[in-house]
């Protein structure tokens, strides 16, 4: 027997597991127009990550276009959540504006070091607190998206996005080395442009000619400024962002 919300249950009537304990458990998030966006890089990511934490599970996409004709969900977040017991599908909108992407987004640097030495930091896990509190304060002191460092003050990933800058007309994005996690919407822009992938300091970073934000439901976010360095060279940006919705209108 157990004691759940006040209330005394039998524990088979409860499907908790590792996942609810000590998050053992990965997620995907995706983004679906009248089908889910990349969806062939979210399972690879899931599969190969639910293979590494020890889950013998596999999600195929016959399970996901089932939880999306379900639950009726177009044009809006499908999240996927898997642990041992349980998998999980739900929705809700897709919160950023066209005036956020009009605007850019205001960025700060995080004084939390990311650990590129720990598997959890390569796998979308439910171990997403660190992340989660630094973008909750980074939103209460005013910014949008709060950027990590690793332990050798290299330039790693934001809370919830990949990080890319430009410099002379060429594209730089952390390598995955770097300690952070591949976003689909990062795969995407390395497949389809010139991106040099390397150890950035927070130097390189500031004297960017400009920089911008990726993840699987936000897409293409530029940035429009880091503290008081702003940024108003958007042409590759707006380059790559054309690409990208060309992609978008085929799902």
């Amino acid at each position: 027997m157990m004691l759940l919300n006040g209330k005394m249950v039998e524990d088979d009537k409860v499907f908790l597991d590792t996942g609810f304990y000590f998050g053992r458990g990965l997620f995907e998030t995706m983004l679906v127009n009248n089908e889910p966006l990349f969806l062939e890089n979210h399972l690879y990511r899931i599969n190969k990550g639910l293979s590494i934490i020890g889950i013998d599970k596999e999600i195929t996409e016959d399970e996901v276009m089932d939880a999306v004709n379900k639950l009726q969900c177009n044009n809006c977040v499908l999240k996927l959540v898997v642990t041992e017991e349980n998998t999980l599908f739900n929705t809700r909108k897709n919160n950023y504006t066209e005036e956020q992407y009009k605007r850019g987004f205001k960025v700060k640097i995080s004084s939390v070091r990311r650990n590129e030495f720990s598997q959890l930091t390569y796998l979308k896990s439910l171990n997403y607190l660190e992340n989660i509190l630094e973008h909750e304060k980074c939103i209460d002191e005013g910014y949008d998206e709060v950027l990590f460092f690793n332990t050798e003050d290299k330039l790693s990933e934001g809370s919830v996005s990949n990080v890319f800058f430009t410099k002379n007309k060429k594209i730089y994005t952390p390598s995955k080395k770097c300690g952070l996690l591949e976003g689909t919407v990062r795969k995407f822009i390395i497949n389809n442009f010139n991106v040099t992938e390397g150890e950035f300091s927070k130097e390189d970073l500031m004297l960017a000619d400009s920089a911008f934000l990726t993840n699987s439901i936000m897409g293409i976010m530029k940035v429009s400024s880091i503290y008081d360095r702003s940024f108003n060279e958007y042409s590759i940006i707006e380059k790559i962002k054309k690409v990208y919705e060309e992609q978008l209108k085929k799902h």
